[in-house]
């Protein structure tokens, strides 16, 4: 399917996308309308009224740390009163892109090192913050009636992008599929033009020019960092299988309810 389909742009928020439509391996697909995944929901217009509403959206989950949710507060546009549940879930590149900032100014822009970071976020979300995720899980799992889910952290590309793999590979997604969700990032923030005004951004305050190139891992995505994901939940825990099972308590039971809820009839 065209990932314009998917794309369902909402006023405020970025990289929002419906997960439904999906197919899973018996035949059944992800339900339109129950899952939705975005960046952080700060900036949406107060009077966004049926734009928000029509969704339907009842729960919203928010990977964000308490520093990020400063910067970027939780609010609601008048009329949408979600359950909201703060579920933190981190990673090194997060903070050391902080850094980034203070450092262009005074050295080369780091393109190296900022990509092995957001490689090394993704080895360690997973694995390290499998408590965080577990409590994902059960929330998804509790989610009851016709409503939809809403996770996101701020850009809806790293721990977002990795919980949703985890989601669809529960509901039985082909891999190929998962990988498409995943990268799909890249056309919901226009990744060429987006890199190219940070780069302009970032040229500006360090005082020298930097490539566009260099700035994707912090707009966009790419293969290998799920592929770092899946490589170090197999070293911590043998199999993905034996992830779900130990790491966030997932089983056959678990995942059967969760088909239920989340796939076609």
């Amino acid at each position: 399917m065209p990932n314009q389909q998917r794309i369902f742009p909402l006023t405020g928020v970025k990289n929002f996308r419906d997960m439904g439509g999906y197919s899973a391996a018996d035949g059944r697909q992800v339900k339109w309308g129950r899952l939705f995944r975005s960046g952080h929901l700060s900036e949406v217009p107060e009077d966004i009224g049926e734009e928000v509403t029509c969704r339907n959206i009842t729960t919203v989950i928010d990977f964000r740390s308490d520093a990020e949710k400063k910067r970027n507060p939780v609010r609601w546009p008048v009329g949408w009163s979600p359950a909201y549940n703060a579920l933190p879930i981190g990673g090194n590149a997060a903070a050391w892109v902080q850094e980034l900032f203070e450092r262009i100014a005074v050295s080369p822009f780091p393109a190296n090192e900022l990509r092995d970071q957001f490689i090394l976020a993704f080895q360690t979300i997973p694995v390290k913050n499998a408590s965080g995720l577990k409590k994902f899980f059960d929330v998804m799992l509790t989610h009851e009636g016709d409503g939809a889910v809403l996770f996101h952290c701020t850009a809806g590309k790293d721990r977002t992008g990795i919980a949703g793999s985890l989601m669809l590979r529960c509901l039985g997604v082909t891999e190929e599929e998962i990988m498409d969700d995943f990268l799909m990032t890249n056309d919901a923030v226009e990744l060429d033009a987006t890199s190219l005004r940070l780069a302009d951004w970032l040229s500006e305050r360090a005082g020298r020019q930097i490539n566009p190139k260099d700035v994707f891992p912090l707009v966009g995505v790419e293969r290998d960092f799920l592929y770092a994901a899946h490589s170090a939940i197999n070293e911590a825990y043998g199999s993905m299988d034996r992830y779900f099972t130990d790491g966030l308590g997932i089983g056959p039971d678990e995942r059967e309810k969760l088909r239920s809820l989340y796939l076609t009839d």
